[in-house]
């Protein structure tokens, strides 16, 4: 089976690919190119220069958010878009499924840890969401939540404790005092993603039905209630 991943929550966003049993194969863009210049030929070319088509792919993974309004939005309208045309199965990963999943994929050991996966959410605050590794699986352990870094709450987990993502290398020095290992995405999120996606018991999605993870409400939707509070 192919799998195909598409991943835009980042500024530089990631193509990531998998063929059956042969390694996953990904890509990481140019950070000043909008992802809506770039896709969807991004795509094709990513396909081709591994040898592959449009005709060869068997599902489509988009990395569903939280991250760049804007980027999140995107990449969920050329994955529904793809979907359609190229009657392709979907699935969807969140981004903090994905940041974990690289910590697993690199670094998992045999005895119990925690993953803070961080994610910079622009304004002073992160994107947070806490995994469990028990020696053989990693299980969330809490919601997605937006808030100020110092919020992350790193006390009370069972092993030791690694943050992972731009987020937890941003505000490093919130939580220098302890003893939290501190790391960037171990991976691209697009490789991450289709290594979670590409199981068969991972839910696909109809594409109508795909909604983006956005976790902290649009600012749009946020301007428009500052407006509503304004006297006269």
């Amino acid at each position: 089976m192919v799998v195909l991943a598409l991943e835009t929550v980042t500024p530089a966003g990631s193509l990531a690919l998998v063929c059956g049993e042969a390694p996953v194969v990904s890509v990481v863009g140019e950070p000043g190119v909008p992802h809506a210049a770039r896709l969807p030929l991004a795509l094709v070319d990513f396909l081709s220069a591994h040898g592959c088509t449009l005709d060869d792919v068997d599902r489509l993974v988009v990395v569903s958010g939280p991250g760049s309004f804007t980027g999140v939005r995107i990449g969920v309208a050329c994955a529904q878009g793809f979907a359609v045309t190229r009657h392709w199965p979907l699935a969807s990963v969140s981004t903090l499924d994905a940041l974990a999943e690289g910590w697993r994929h690199a670094r998992a050991a045999d005895q119990p840890h925690t993953v803070v996966a961080c994610l910079d959410g622009m304004r002073g605050e992160v994107f947070t969401a806490s995994y469990g590794w028990d020696g053989t699986s990693l299980s969330a352990l809490s919601d997605a939540v937006v808030g100020v870094p110092s919020a992350a709450l790193l006390e009370g987990h069972r092993g030791p404790v690694t943050m992972v993502g731009n987020g937890a290398v941003r505000y490093h020095s919130v939580w220098s005092t302890g003893d939290a290992e501190i790391v960037d995405a171990l991976e691209p999120l697009a490789a991450s993603a289709v290594r979670l996606a590409a199981s068969p018991k991972w839910p696909l999605v109809s594409p109508q039905a795909l909604r983006p993870t956005y976790v902290r409400r649009p600012d749009v939707e946020l301007a428009r209630d500052r407006r509503a509070q304004q006297p006269g």
